[in-house]
């Protein structure tokens, strides 16, 4: 589902669904029990084995956190993952924008075809269903959703998007490739029927055929995000980085003995908060990504296709049935009386009136203190100079040109 939210800052912080506590807790849970797993070894374990108390393994083991604190700030995380979510983000809102809806071009389609007789309407209505029809085949190859909805060509022949011969001349295309463009060339061929028998104007054609193709080129555009993901490697080398950086982490951000007087360890804060923080931060960063590579399956930030769907098959027939065959007449309203002047503002409610209104302001508006500052200056002598050099600029430029 697609997640809206709304509030302040603690609202926000305490939502569950599709949250970073949600992303987050099981690698969280597994980082800080190994954590509390390597403390133990250093506060117990290994003072165990070290005999007549040298310590011996207790100092390599500090050691060890000394150089690994080190060497993980090598790591340059917050760059790769930057750059990784930032390709991942830009891909998932093109492939929202590539979502395609059929409204404009039916109601092209009205102008199109604008009779009332029972062929124009059956002609508009087929349309219409022919472009639901090819959602819902597009759109099962890249939605997991949709794919539950309609597993088989045989769903959709049930739920009445595709008729009985419809289907077996679909299924006649013998083609490894993918088929759902199939009823758009039924709707070319519709077309071309209307064009033979009611000669519509050459520039609604066009413009009509035009919007055909985008609305093709939608579903080929989502069919190549689906089928050519982010390279392998970029999505391996930010995962390598996120979790190893965290797996260093579990020996550089270990509490040492304060008695040996490292820097930054002289205060045991029991809950590594600050690594806690860090941890939610990028892995949450990288759980961003992992979830948007591919938007429309079942996941709680996922694009809702299934609502999409739903709502194009309602507003298509809406639109080329009940709206096209239903309109007002022409009548005089309340602002007729105003063609020789401004129409009046219309009427606030109490709650709109106590709003602050912001007009647009001219920045580079400039205050007129006396009329006689607008006059047009008379030329000077001290002009005479200027213009002289003036003229002197434009003969070297000839002359260079020349």
């Amino acid at each position: 589902m697609t997640i809206s939210y709304s509030g302040n800052f603690c609202r926000l912080l305490v939502r569950w669904k599709g949250s970073i506590w949600k992303a987050c807790w099981l690698e969280l849970t597994y980082f800080l029990a190994l954590y509390y797993i390597m403390r133990l070894i250093y506060n117990f374990v290994l003072p165990f084995f070290d005999p007549d108390e040298a310590l011996r393994y207790r100092r390599t083991f500090e050691q060890l956190s000394l150089m690994f604190d080190a060497y993980v700030k090598e790591i340059p995380l917050t760059f790769l993952l930057g750059f990784y979510i930032s390709t991942i983000v830009t891909r998932w809102w093109t492939q929202f924008e590539n979502v395609a809806w059929p409204d404009d071009l039916l109601s092209l389609l009205c102008v199109l075809m604008p009779g009332t007789d029972k062929k124009s309407r059956l002609r508009r209505h087929t349309i219409a269903r022919y472009l639901n029809l090819t959602s819902a085949l597009a759109w099962r190859d890249v939605s997991s959703k949709l794919r539950r909805r309609f597993p088989t060509i045989q769903h959709l022949v049930s739920s009445g998007l595709m008729t009985e011969e419809e289907h077996k001349l679909y299924e006649s295309f013998e083609t490894e490739s993918v088929r759902w463009f199939v009823p758009l060339h039924w709707v070319q061929k519709i077309l071309v029927d209307e064009i033979n028998d009611s000669k519509p104007l050459p520039s609604l054609v066009s413009q009509f055929t035009q919007d055909l193709k985008m609305y093709r080129l939608c579903f080929r555009k989502l069919y190549c995000y689906d089928w050519v993901c982010v390279p392998l490697v970029y999505t391996q080398v930010a995962a390598l980085a996120t979790y190893g950086y965290f797996a260093f982490c579990l020996m550089g951000r270990q509490f040492l003995d304060p008695a040996k007087k490292y820097k930054h360890f002289e205060v045991d804060f029991v809950v590594p908060i600050f690594t806690i923080v860090q941890f939610l931060f990028f892995v949450g960063w990288f759980k961003v990504g992992q979830d948007l590579m591919r938007p429309f399956g079942t996941d709680d930030d996922d694009i809702e296709l299934n609502y999409i769907f739903d709502r194009n098959m309602q507003s298509s027939f809406a639109i080329v049935n009940a709206v096209e065959m239903q309109s007002p007449s022409l009548s005089e309203d309340n602002f007729w009386a105003y063609q020789d002047r401004l129409v009046p503002p219309l009427p606030h409610t109490k709650m709109s009136a106590k709003l602050t209104q912001h007009p647009p302001k001219l920045h580079s508006y400039v205050v007129i203190n006396k009329p006689e500052d607008c006059a047009v200056a008379e030329p000077s002598d001290d002009d005479e100079p200027h213009r002289v050099k003036r003229e002197k600029r434009e003969k070297r430029k000839r002359f260079i040109h020349w």
